[in-house]
């Protein structure tokens, strides 16, 4: 098993995640495989790998949406595992991004960002002004009224990541954000990403099977077989490339 990639910082450690195991379909299928790792807060994380290597099971079960069968996440000292109200935690810590972007087509752009803020209780001024704010952030204020069916796939990923933000998330869960989308908006869609990242200082946790969108993170967790098979750090080089710098078990 690789060691874990060694942050740039003396960071605290956001997520101490403990030899998790998933299993499916009566324990046939082995999603995770004692998968260990730690992340810092503030780092910009990339996780790689072909389908079925076990990335986007260990994003659910980093964003509280399922459990392990063993091992333990924990969030800040706090094991997730004892939590007596995920959906509470979810609102108030991540924000989800997805392939699929999961608008609700009957609402427009400023409603569906202000679907994460009704569990903080807010009064309707304070949500539309702030879904306002966050969509002017990501270059959408001009389509506030606008359904996602009037929305190319690039507008509909800017909404998401507008509704992502919408509670000031400490994480940003990301899963193939770019998988829908051409060569042009994924490159739009990844410097919004770190821009975000760069902007809010939050941490990020992205998914994807593109080495190409993996090397614009911080750093690159591969995957395979529901294990993690390297961890390395990316370090930009002054002609603009990139370096890795590698942890092999």
């Amino acid at each position: 098993m690789p060691e874990p990639s060694t942050p740039p910082s003396e960071a605290a450690v956001l997520l101490d995640i403990e030899d998790l195991h998933r299993e499916f379909d009566g324990g046939h299928v082995l999603a995770l495989r004692g998968v260990t790792l730690r992340i810092h807060e503030g780092e910009f994380v990339a996780i790689i790998g072909s389908s079925g290597s076990g990335k986007s099971t260990l994003l659910n079960l980093l964003g509280a949406l399922d459990a392990p069968d063993a091992g333990e996440i924990r969030f800040r000292g706090e094991p997730l595992g004892r939590l007596a109200n995920p959906a509470k935690f979810r609102a108030q810590n991540i924000g989800f991004i997805f392939q699929s972007f999961h608008l609700l087509p009957t609402l427009t752009a400023l409603e569906n960002v202000q679907v994460p803020m009704f569990e903080m209780g807010w009064p309707v001024r304070e949500r539309q002004r702030r879904a306002s704010e966050l969509l002017e952030a990501v270059a959408m204020g001009h389509r506030l009224d606008h359904l996602p069916e009037k929305l190319s796939g690039g507008e509909r990923q800017r909404v998401a990541i507008a509704r992502s933000l919408a509670n000031d998330p400490s994480i940003l869960l990301a899963d193939e954000p770019t998988g829908n989308l051409d060569s042009n908006n994924t490159d739009q869609i990844m410097t919004l990403l770190k821009k975000v990242h760069r902007d809010k200082k939050n941490t990020m946790i992205l998914v994807t099977h593109d080495m190409e969108v993996a090397r614009t993170a911080d750093r690159i967790v591969t995957m395979r077989d529901g294990q993690v098979v390297s961890d390395e750090r990316v370090t930009a080089e002054p002609d603009g490339t990139h370096r890795d710098e590698r942890s092999h078990p």
